[in-house]
């Protein structure tokens, strides 16, 4: 499978160190290897429902650090885009919060002098097709609408125009398996190898069937486009 590519400049990655987040991390520490550059940043966020948000973000957190580390990627430890409590993480008022935090990475981003952010949301396959393509609709729009906004604020005093993009968000779980694969990416850094988390085990269950189990741990020579 072809793995796209992203042009050598820096970007901020909103990260919940799930398998797409560490993708796009692998995907742009892949391309960034010259010691003079400026970093990657990854920025720690959780954007789908959760009730137990008091146990998961510590191991996010951790999560974020060893995929940094193992992927030599900067980390942002003054923001984060968490909800505030478990009333965000809600269905009713998830879109709140994504809203919050996209515009807080936007921003981030241009103080930076970043002009990419990179959102790994992505619309699982078991949705019904028509409420997935509507909530695919709905974060591609998100993204462009806070990315207009928070350079509406920043040109007026100088700052760089910046994009927000969801390369992931219409892929299937096997083609993010394979990408996985082509990468070689190490998904044991994942947040839910922590089998003691809420939604961990389904999430392992998730990428770790058997079919994708055999994808991920196939080793074979990545081919890039660039787009």
């Amino acid at each position: 499978m072809q793995i796209p590519r992203y042009p050598d400049d820096p970007c901020l990655i909103i990260t919940d160190a799930g398998l797409p987040s560490l993708i796009l991390s692998a995907m742009l520490s892949e391309q960034q290897s010259s010691k003079d550059q400026q970093r990657s940043i990854l920025y720690p966020a959780w954007w789908t429902s959760q009730s137990d948000m008091d146990l998961l973000v510590p191991a996010i957190d951790r999560a974020v650090d060893m995929q940094a580390d193992l992927l030599t990627l900067g980390v942002d430890r003054d923001h984060a885009g968490y909800p505030e409590d478990s009333t965000d993480a809600s269905n009713a008022t998830l879109g709140v919060h994504q809203s919050r935090m996209l515009l807080d990475a936007a921003a981030l981003a241009i103080k930076l002098g970043f002009k990419r952010v990179l959102w790994p949301i992505h619309i699982q396959e078991s949705t019904e097709d028509a409420q997935r393509l509507s909530q695919i609709s709905t974060a591609i729009d998100r993204s462009i609408l806070a990315a207009r906004l928070a350079t509406l604020d920043a040109q007026s005093q100088g700052g760089v125009e910046v994009t927000i993009e969801t390369p992931l968000v219409d892929l299937t779980d096997q083609q993010l398996a394979d990408i996985a694969a082509d990468l070689n990416v190490p998904i044991t850094s994942c947040w839910w190898t922590d089998h003691a988390l809420p939604q961990a085990e389904t999430e392992s269950a998730r990428w770790n069937k058997e079919s994708q189990t055999a994808s991920m741990l196939e080793t074979r020579p990545a081919q890039h486009t660039r787009v």
